[in-house]
């Protein structure tokens, strides 16, 4: 694991300040509805990173305050002749674990998931139906081992590397380890399909020992159907991929819905049928990597099948050889490869300088084909090129509603070759019909995402919802005129521009997927007249003044 993330760690040692919040507050504060606080502390929290420690401390504070849950047996199910059903406590009690994960605790969360499933398993009994919401919740908890795991392994970080766990914190994953077996062996007797692979399959990264390298597996037998070639592609290095990615972002968070080991495989071979052959994912998006790599050496034509992961380092780390060729070693344990596709690098702190020698180090490691950026400016990009370093992609936010690539990128992806990957092209699904002709969402109704409360931001200083409006209003009438969406024509848009290599397009594997209107990209181009149009609506959008706020391509994940 690269990730370090200084915020896990952060403690407070400035000094004692005056406490007192006037009463006038104090009475909004207490009768402001959930949905509106939640959405006030998002804005505060967006004014400097600073109030997002504080506000890490004081919520970590507050779980380490409160009494567990868990206060007495059989409370977070609800058991009936053939049924056993979550009850409010356990909503309450997921909840909590999610917070757990997010603020630092992930022994914490690993052992409440253990008390959790320890009592599902003891009221389970063959006569109970598995049927689909079951499943659906088993899928909610696998999900939410998976991230556990992730929050394990950066309570593990340190500047160094990875410390050992105390003897305590190994009895708490091989007691979820055992419990999860236990339920293995019912499921087995009762001849049903095991629900919790994705969360053992990260468990068994705690088995220690050498990352080994990966063994070939039994392809699978079933003959393919003919699979489709996309006619635009891009070259990056030796890599020649198809211009749309599938991302999956989406595993590093149960925001996007949960789903079961054999329904995000049956979606990844959807999108590998339909051409769609390279992925993007990233050392921290929850079991990404794994759930790739397995579903990929499975498939006889897995060599065809492209890999685009991530080196993230977030907090202070000594880069040496050895620190990159374990990172290294470990992504490509991960994905079951010898060599890995492309090897995006995000590195956080512009002040320590040990990126380009991290940048170096990685591109010349033998197990990467190809060196990327993630996140970098135009300032960094440039010393690294001019460093001698080989960088064939930039991994950036572009879409019609930020422009900032724009303004200094742009010229200097042209002067070395460099190609953009872009995501947050469709502002996390804001691009789309079901917007149009609508007022400005409730931010924190139960059916948006953190992609939707982000892009929202992004889209109130770009110009406003009602400018929106305007942009929706062209785009739809632009893609009727060639028969497809206002998402695919603003993903055309994206990709008309030269330094563009390829559009990264979320994909909630398992749970939902735009295949065929993904492909739809292809079947035209904007020409001049189509152009102008969108243009006219971008004149009066404020794209000067949020690359002047916000900063150049990344900058807003440094503030």
């Amino acid at each position: 694991m690269a990730v370090l993330n200084p915020v896990a760690d952060h403690v407070s040692n400035g000094k004692a300040k005056a406490a007192h919040v006037n009463m006038m507050t104090d009475t909004v504060i207490a009768n402001l509805p959930p949905d509106a606080l939640r959405s006030i502390v998002r804005g505060l929290l967006g004014f400097e990173q600073n109030l997002t420690l504080h506000f890490h401390d004081l919520a970590a504070k507050y779980l380490s305050e409160t009494k567990p849950l868990l206060s007495a047996p059989s409370k977070l199910f609800s058991k009936s002749s053939t049924s056993l059903v979550p009850t409010e406590s356990f909503f309450e009690t997921q909840s909590r674990v999610r917070c757990l994960m997010g603020c630092g605790f992930g022994f914490e969360s690993i052992r409440t998931l253990t008390d959790v499933l320890q009592e599902f398993t003891s009221n389970f009994s063959k006569k109970i139906v598995p049927d689909d919401q079951l499943l659906n919740f088993l899928a909610s908890i696998d999900g939410d081992i998976v991230q556990a795991v992730t929050a394990v392994q950066k309570e593990l970080l340190t500047v160094s590397g990875v410390r050992a766990m105390a003897a305590s914190e190994q009895d708490i994953i091989k007691s979820l380890k055992e419990t999860l077996r236990s339920w293995s062996s019912l499921q087995a007797k009762e001849q049903l399909r095991f629900a919790f692979a994705r969360g053992m399959n990260r468990l068994a990264e705690f088995d220690g020992g050498e990352i080994a390298l990966p063994q070939k597996k039994q392809v699978i037998s079933q003959p393919l159907v003919p699979r489709n070639h996309i006619s635009e592609t891009v070259h990056l290095g030796s890599l020649e991929v198809p211009r749309i990615f599938a991302g999956l972002w989406q595993f590093s968070s149960p925001a996007w819905g949960t789903a079961s080991r054999a329904q995000i495989n049956t979606d990844f071979r959807k999108h590998v049928d339909a051409g769609f052959t390279a992925y993007d994912m990233a050392d921290h998006y929850g079991d990404a990597e794994v759930t790739f790599g397995q579903f990929r050496s499975a498939q006889p034509d897995g060599n065809e099948i492209a890999c685009a992961t991530k080196i993230c380092v977030f907090g202070s780390v000594v880069v040496t050889p050895e620190f990159i060729d374990s990172n290294v070693n470990q992504r490509a344990a991960n994905v079951e490869a010898d060599r890995i596709e492309l090897v995006q690098f995000h590195w956080q702190d512009y002040n320590d300088l040990q990126y380009i020698q991290a940048a170096k180090l990685i591109a010349d490691h033998p197990r990467v084909q190809n060196l990327g950026l993630c996140n970098f400016d135009t300032q960094r990009m440039d010393e690294l090129v001019e460093a001698g370093v080989k960088v064939v992609s930039n991994q950036v936010q572009f879409s019609l509603i930020d422009l900032r690539p724009i303004f200094k990128m742009a010229a200097s992806c042209r002067k070395h070759n460099v190609k953009l990957l872009t995501y947050g092209s469709l502002c996390g699904g804001f691009l789309a019909e079901k917007w149009l002709n609508v007022p400005a969402p409730n931010l924190f109704d139960k059916n948006m995402t953190p992609s939707h409360r982000k892009y929202f931001e992004m889209i109130e200083i770009w110009g406003g919802w009602e400018l929106f409006q305007e942009l929706l209003t062209t785009l739809s009438v632009i893609g009727k005129k060639h028969n497809t969406s206002i998402s695919t024509t603003a993903i055309r848009w994206v990709l008309d521009h030269e330094y563009v290599g390829a559009v990264i397009i979320g994909a909630r594997m398992g749970i939902s997927q735009h295949v065929d209107e993904n492909l739809e990209v292809f079947k035209f181009k904007l020409d001049g007249e189509y152009q102008e149009t969108i243009q006219k609506v971008l004149d009066k959008c404020k794209a000067t003044d949020v690359f002047s706020d916000m900063g150049d391509c990344g900058a807003e994940y440094r503030q």
